[in-house]
């Protein structure tokens, strides 16, 4: 049970995945092969439902990368499932406070370090000793989208058993009232990932495309989600089409 996300942010090394949008087994194949080391099933605002996100975190391993899902709400029982199927980290949206990302955390961990059930699941087929290995293995990522979350990161980012923060530009934006990209958004990421240094937790932020993910790099955020397979396939078929019409 090799972890490549825990290993490149121990060591201070970048650590650039992808996001999962299509709802596809066979997109996350293609992505894995194209040599992503992590994707993450976006399971918040895709049309995934628990078979399809199954057989995304197999069609991920099958070809050696790493698998995490974004869940769609905070439901201990959620992060339970999801665990079961064989994610090995989990993002929750919208998390604004260290209770929440405390709840969340002791959520991911069996007994006496949390709260979660032991079952028969798949996840017990990715190594005889699963469950003695499991909660040093998940990946707890709150997903910080709410001016509260900024003014709480450093708070957030101390939780024991919280292993990376991770940012939400856009609806940030949306809860700040003001566009993507202007000055005093900018500060609140900045400030985000300020918090999280402080606190010796590895921060993250989407990035749209490479130039964006090296620029994110060279500030100190370290966790990168580079674009997703819809923006990927989108994208290139704009650019295919505008090419052969001229």
């Amino acid at each position: 049970m090799r972890n490549p996300i825990r290993e490149d942010l121990a060591a201070g090394r970048p650590s650039v995945g992808s996001w999962l949008n299509l709802a596809s087994p066979l997109a996350a194949e293609v992505m894995a092969g194209a040599g992503f080391p992590w994707l993450c099933v976006d399971a918040e605002h895709a049309a995934y439902d628990m078979e399809s996100v199954a057989h995304s975190l197999r069609a991920i391993e099958s070809r050696g990368a790493f698998p995490l899902v974004r869940a769609w709400d905070h439901d201990p029982v959620t992060a339970g499932r999801l665990l079961d199927a064989g994610a090995r980290g989990i993002c929750f949206p919208h998390v604004s406070n260290p209770e929440q990302a405390e709840s969340l955390a002791r959520a991911m961990r069996y007994p006496p370090r949390g709260t979660r059930s032991s079952g028969t699941g798949r996840c017990v087929t990715l190594d005889p000793a699963y469950r003695s290995l499991a909660d040093d293995d998940v990946l707890c990522i709150p997903q910080i989208e709410d001016p509260e979350g900024i003014d709480k990161a450093e708070a957030i980012a101390r939780v024991e058993g919280v292993d990376i923060g991770f940012l939400g530009p856009s609806d940030l934006a949306l809860a700040m009232g003001v566009e993507p990209g202007s000055g005093e958004h900018e500060t609140a990421l900045q400030r985000f990932r300020e918090g999280c240094a402080r606190a010796g937790t590895p921060s993250g932020i989407p990035a749209a495309d490479g130039a964006a993910a090296r620029r994110r790099i060279a500030e100190g955020f370290l966790f990168i989600d580079l674009a997703n397979d819809f923006r990927f396939l989108q994208q290139a078929a704009e650019a295919e089409l505008e090419t052969a019409r001229a």
